[in-house]
């Protein structure tokens, strides 16, 4: 059996946690011939990948979302030490567009997000923030079980690194990282990974990305984030959180099981950017070394059970692209570049980010037409 999981709309199999996400080792590559009835090939499992490969279906375009992660959700990530579990990435999510409202209400109705808290601090401002009623990526495995359980024509596939995007002259041809998969043809490519990386994807497949100076100019964010399971709950001021950006220390401190969703008390720490920067290659020893004091200082007295760091190398742009995608090529289709990188940023910025990589899509293969 493979390591991730298999499922098809109407019928589930007996894997264990009965998804249709698959393990690169097991689903062989489309073998198709270069046509518009190949797929529009995916890279990255994050929201935008996920919004966008539902845009794609909805339309009858076959879907091939890939991921190198063992799950989708890219920073709607969660991660657990015994009974304490802890969102690591994205703290929270808010709600600007009426598209993205839409989405949200889903979620709730489906009892997979509710809203969190009204701000944070002393004078919080009233918006709502939201969380994922048992983590921030059970958000994205909600939405990656209804696409696959509402679609056919879309297939999820988890621990898939891409190496290269090659232009053969007739369609894209999307290449692995080690001898797990063969190949995959594409009639088009979203690329949703952070810019750098997609960047390098098409240099690797000899695509120039000179004429590109605005997505070469993007910057990111390095965020550590420590994880402390606790043997009682430190105190943090109501709704267990707090929200400091000009900290020099951390500037999101969260206690999980005050925010619901963790049994045991579980705190995250979000370390300054500048002072992640300065720790980047140190072990986490060293890391753990240098915040202790100030760490300390909010633990009103519980003690540390385990500890954990977690590094995100691309927590966030420092300045987002202006537009909501980047048309990248289009000969001999389309590669759009999305995500979080682009207007808007953060939760809501990457899932309208990919509706409108898969709408450059379509509009393309409506062209054709």
């Amino acid at each position: 059996m493979c390591l991730g999981e298999v499922r098809r709309r109407g019928r589930r199999t007996s894997s264990a946690n009965l998804r249709r996400v698959v393990s690169n080792q097991h689903l062989p590559s489309q073998g198709v011939s270069s046509s518009s009835s190949e797929p529009t090939i995916i890279l990255g499992a994050g929201l935008a990948g996920l919004s966008a490969a539902r845009r794609l279906a909805e339309a009858g375009r076959p879907v091939l979302l890939l991921d190198k992660g063992r799950s989708v959700g890219g920073r709607l990530a969660t991660r657990r030490m015994g009974h304490a579990v802890f969102d690591h990435g994205a703290q929270f999510f808010t709600v600007r567009s009426d598209e993205f409202q839409t989405e949200v209400d889903q979620w709730v109705d489906a009892g997979v997000a509710e809203v969190w808290s009204q701000g944070f601090g002393p004078d919080p401002d009233g918006h709502p923030r939201y969380r994922g009623s048992s983590g921030m990526n059970a958000v994205a495995k909600h939405v990656a079980d209804r696409l696959t359980d509402s679609y056919d024509n879309v297939t999820i596939v988890t621990r898939t690194e891409a190496n290269a995007i090659i232009n053969d002259g007739e369609a894209w041809t999307v290449t692995y990282q080690g001898p797990t998969r063969e190949p995959d043809v594409a009639a088009a490519v979203i690329c949703t990974a952070p810019i750098p990386q997609t960047l390098a994807l098409l240099r690797a497949g000899v695509t120039s990305v000179e004429g590109l100076v605005d997505l070469q100019a993007v910057r990111y964010h390095r965020v550590i984030a420590v994880l402390a399971a606790l043997d009682r709950s430190p105190e943090l001021p109501e709704p267990g959180a707090v929200q400091q950006p000009a900290d020099p220390s951390f500037t999101f401190v969260a206690d999980n099981q005050a925010k619901g969703i963790s049994r045991d008390p579980a705190v995250t720490f979000h370390l300054n950017p500048n002072l992640a920067a300065s720790l980047w290659d140190s072990d986490d020893a060293s890391v753990l070394a240098a915040i202790h004091e100030d760490l300390r200082s909010y633990l009103n007295g519980a003690a540390v059970t385990q500890i954990q760091v977690k590094r995100w190398r691309y927590s966030g742009p420092v300045q987002p692209h202006a537009e909501r995608c980047v048309v990248a090529a289009t000969n001999p289709g389309p590669v759009v570049l999305a995500g979080d990188g682009f207007a808007g940023s953060k939760v809501e910025g990457a899932f309208l980010s990919g509706l409108a990589a898969a709408d450059n899509v379509l509009a393309f293969h409506q062209s054709l037409a």
